[in-house]
């Protein structure tokens, strides 16, 4: 009987061993923290793209607490309230900003906190820190369907005004070929000012001096005469 007893005994202590070796894995699994202590702040958005009790708030990716209630707040409008839930030790700037954001891109919703500015006084107990909505994905939608149709007007404009250019450049035709036929005609005119200067350079020193009409018509006879000099020089050349 004593012998019986005895195993009784170690049977029962070896189950309590069990139990409480799962509770401890339960526990350390699940990031379950007994007699924890710390404070609560709030912060109110328009929209919270479903997050959830309990889930994560980290301060700059860093888990700090956990998203403690939700409440919907009447007003002139209705505002969502969440209150989070810190950690001792874990402070807060009054001028942080609360982001609603996700672990992936269809993870998780938590909530981010962006750490605030070094003059600012550190938030207590139940002060209220700003936040930012996150964007919906209607609104998304309804701006790039927006701006495809600001895309599409646009190429029709452009089309529009292509048009009217090719018109006007088709009515115009005339005007623009005689355009650069002086185009032409004074470039070849310069031509032979920049070649006449070349060779005869102290023709620039008379620039100032009047000439008669005799005068000019021997001087542009002269070029003639030379040009066609010149031509027979190249023709003649082997």
């Amino acid at each position: 009987m004593k012998l019986r007893m005895t195993n009784e005994a170690k049977t029962g202590i070896l189950v309590l061993i069990c139990i409480m070796a799962l509770l401890g894995l339960v526990l350390k699994v699940g990031n379950f923290k007994l007699m924890r202590t710390g404070y609560s702040v709030k912060s109110q958005f328009h929209f919270t793209s479903g997050v959830k009790k309990h889930a994560p708030v980290r301060l700059s990716g860093v888990d700090v607490g956990e998203v403690k209630d939700i409440r919907v707040v009447y007003g002139d409008e209705t505002i969502i309230e969440l209150v989070l839930w810190m950690e001792d030790g874990v402070k807060l700037r009054k001028d942080c900003k609360a982001y609603v954001t996700t672990l992936g891109l269809m993870g998780e919703k938590y909530i981010e906190i962006k750490a605030g500015t070094a003059s600012a006084e550190y938030a207590k107990e139940g002060d209220l820190i700003p936040s930012s909505d996150p964007i919906r994905l209607e609104d998304l939608i309804e701006t790039a369907t927006k701006i495809a149709g600001d895309i599409q007007q646009m190429a029709k404009d452009i089309s529009k005004v292509a048009n009217h250019v090719d018109d006007a450049i088709v009515d115009n035709r005339p005007k623009l070929d005689r355009i650069f036929d002086n185009f032409e005609e004074v470039s070849d005119n310069f031509r032979e000012f920049s070649e006449d200067v070349k060779y005869h350079p102290w023709k620039v020193l008379m620039k100032g001096k009047e000439k008669t009409k005799d005068e000019l018509i021997k001087a542009r006879a002269e070029r003639l005469k030379e040009k066609a000099l010149a031509l027979e020089t190249r023709v003649a050349a082997p």
